[in-house]
């Protein structure tokens, strides 16, 4: 084929090359044939096939919606596709998919990096769950943050940076596990022009070190600069491949450009230039131009200042320039790269390689394999758990509002009921404040728990997920370690209301043993919860929905139990209710633990609600992640 012979004088035969473990042994870094994807009825892919040299950089051009951001998710394993193969360093991205994350880096559309942590310490966590030993991690670390200019600013929390820092950071941590593929998806969109530069030089030296790279872009005079070839996709279809000055070729050696004094006269100077150039004009009414490939050359602009004179047409500017590739892509497309195209629909009255102009036949995704690469280990495991939860934690020791709402909330919740509302509530047998805390006690630790819901939602939102899911760590880390961080925080929230509690007067009455027991038990109903919150995070997405979507029924569970008041001073409907749901239950066994009361009754039913919300919602929120 002519698009092999092209890559190969390109670059060179890339064989026996080690990445963390696995072995390539492929002559292109990259390789797609035949892939497909659906999403619905709007078909995202057709048979889409490339391939890319080791040491190259390929251009994946196409209007929004066409198609580069659902092939970037297949190959960095967030997708798998419908049909057809994709192998990057050798390795099948559905079959090899847990040694590959080894061997690529990911920098999306956003930059996803944490503004809680530090330059420093997102670098150092990435470094982590690519498990890298501590010394070479810090070494990697260090390095990176010279090469992108960033070591001023390491230890500043991210969320001072500027947009071009940020959008370095998120290039450097795609590199801390040294990946010899790099995929960047429109890494440059949103930067100013000096930043956007900066980051071209970056890629450029990153290729010159032998790091492969396919680039998706809007900006066609990046793809120009950086790409030795390119391949054009328009509704999920390859629609033209090549180097730039073949793809310049295409529509011939020349461009007319004409400007308009007037823009009414926009439609006859664009009919003269159809008349005499050698293609269909490309306008835009906002700069009053029009352009069309001119094979003639000299002689077509000379016939044209001739006709246009003769129309009476007024111009601003006309002249002969080479094509650039915004002539291509207007040419193979109709409209510029950062308008939306149509919704992708499969053509069903012809098959789908003949659309796409391939070969390659669609073959069903192999199921995954084990492909030799580093194992996953309850050590390594382990270890990435431990990494998100202290990324976690420190969330929670920065960010002013989590720790008001994770402490000072239950403390007026105490103050107020003791103080304003207990004279109020007639408690027989004892005092209103022993009966108050066991309930301050859960309503703490589900309240706080619910900040798992809004944390998963808004790492979605900004591509931290995605993050996490193209790196080789433990796919139970992300949801172990977001409710392993909020049982550490609802452990020091208890032992704070544990000691406002005594300071207003309340006691365990039933010794130590039993009084340990009662927040054992605590801390356990709440971490059940935790995994009722992470899947309220992963299906709303979004975190203002998440705080709605959490907080609402879990107000009503709470107050519609026997944490505050009494049940038997309910309503009669409303007790058949309060007197069985999770949050009574649980208040109720804490409490006898708490007095010495009779605690077996209250104790095994809210040990069958706690056995049952892990049952249920762990598997739901496990079965959600890896729906993403």
């Amino acid at each position: 084929m002519a698009l092999d012979s092209e890559l190969e004088r390109l670059g060179g035969q890339m064989a026996g090359r080690k990445t963390s473990g696995a072995r390539v042994t492929t002559d292109a870094m990259i390789e797609v044939e035949g892939v497909s994807k659906a999403f619905g009825t709007v078909q995202a892919l057709v048979d889409v096939s490339l391939r890319v040299q080791a040491g190259r950089v390929v251009g994946l051009l196409g209007p929004n919606g066409a198609g580069k951001t659902t092939l970037v998710r297949i190959l960095t394993t967030l997708l798998q596709p419908d049909s057809g193969h994709a192998r990057v360093a050798g390795l099948d991205v559905v079959r090899d998919a847990v040694a590959l994350r080894s061997a690529i880096g990911l920098a999306g559309q956003y930059a996803a990096v944490d503004e809680m942590l530090t330059g420093r310490e997102n670098l150092e966590l990435v470094g982590q769950l690519y498990h890298l030993r501590r010394a070479e991690l810090r070494q990697r670390a260090e390095r990176v943050l010279e090469q992108f200019e960033l070591a001023g600013a390491a230890d500043r929390p991210v969320r001072t940076y500027s947009g071009g820092m940020r959008r370095r950071l998120d290039l450097a941590a795609s590199l801390v596990g040294r990946p010899p593929v790099l995929i960047l998806d429109e890494p440059t969109t949103g930067l100013d022009p000096r930043s956007r530069v900066d980051l071209w030089q970056h890629i450029e030296d990153l290729v010159a070190g032998g790091t492969t790279i396919l680039l998706t872009t809007q900006y066609l005079e990046e793809a120009d600069r950086l790409a030795h070839w390119i391949v054009v996709v328009d509704t999920g279809r390859v629609i033209a491949q090549g180097t730039p000055g073949q793809l310049k070729d295409q529509i011939g050696g020349a461009v007319i450009q004409l400007q308009v004094t007037d823009p009414a006269q926009l439609e006859v100077a664009t009919a003269v230039l159809a008349r005499l150039g050698d293609g269909q004009p490309q306008t835009d009414r906002v700069q009053r131009r029009a352009t069309v490939p001119a094979k003639g050359g000299a002689e077509t602009l000379v016939a044209a200042a001739r006709a246009l004179d003769d129309a009476g047409v007024e111009l601003d500017d006309l002249g002969l320039r080479r094509p650039s590739l915004d002539d291509v892509f207007m040419a193979l497309t109709g409209q510029r790269p950062d308008e939306p195209g149509p919704a992708a629909e499969p053509d069903r009255t012809a098959p789908a390689r003949e659309q796409a102009g391939t070969t390659a036949t669609a073959i069903a995704p192999p199921p995954p394999r084990d492909a030799g690469g580093p194992r996953m280990t309850p050590a390594l495991a382990l270890g990435d758990i431990a990494a998100v939860t202290r990324r976690n934690l420190l969330h929670t020791l920065r960010n002013p509002q989590l720790l008001a709402f994770a402490s000072l909330q239950p403390v007026v919740f105490v103050l107020l009921f003791r103080y304003v509302f207990g004279g109020a509530i007639s408690v027989p047998g004892g005092s209103y404040i022993d009966y108050l805390l066991p309930g301050i006690f859960v309503q703490t630790t589900l309240f706080g728990g619910s900040a798992t819901a809004v944390g998963l939602a808004q790492d979605l939102r900004e591509g931290i997920i995605d993050r996490f899911r193209s790196l080789p760590m433990a796919r139970s880390a992300v949801l172990a370690g977001r409710t392993l961080a909020d049982l550490a925080r609802n452990v020091v929230t208890v032992a704070l209301m544990v000691a406002v509690g005594t300071a207003v007067g309340f006691r365990f009455h039933a010794g130590p043993a039993a009084a340990v027991a009662a927040l054992l038990w605590v801390l356990a109903f709440g971490y059940a919860f935790s995994w009722v919150f992470a899947t309220v995070g992963l299906v709303t997405r979004n975190p203002e929905a998440a705080q709605f979507a959490a907080g609402f029924p879990l107000f009503l569970l709470v107050f519609a139990s026997s944490a505050f008041v009494p049940v038997r001073t309910m309503p009669d409907w409303l007790q058949a209710f309060a007197s069985v749901q999770p949050v009574s239950v649980t208040v109720n066994a804490v409490r006898a633990l708490a007095e010495g009361g009779a605690t077996l009754h209250w104790f095994w039913q809210s040990l069958a609600w706690t056995a049952g919300i892990l049952l249920v919602f762990v598997p739901l929120s496990v079965r959600q992640y890896r729906r993403l």
